[in-house]
């Protein structure tokens, strides 16, 4: 049975969905070329604040895994 995920995946994964949501839509809404490359910008930290929580909740998923026989 597995436990409960790591918390500080959780919310990296979820900081991460948000800042990625809140990048594209400002990128949808702006027409200049320096606030554009800004929102690209932060799309990107959002997601690799994504892919750090799916790692850290893969590393605590596994480090928590029962032995094998």
């Amino acid at each position: 049975m597995l436990g409960r995920p790591s918390r500080p995946g959780v919310v990296l994964l979820l900081a991460g969905v948000l800042v990625l949501f809140v990048g594209v839509i400002a990128q949808l809404a702006v027409t200049d070329g320096l606030a554009e490359t800004l929102w690209v910008v932060v799309s990107i930290i959002g997601a690799v604040g994504i892919v750090a929580g799916v790692t850290v909740l893969v590393r605590h998923a596994n480090a928590n895994r029962p032995p094998e026989d």
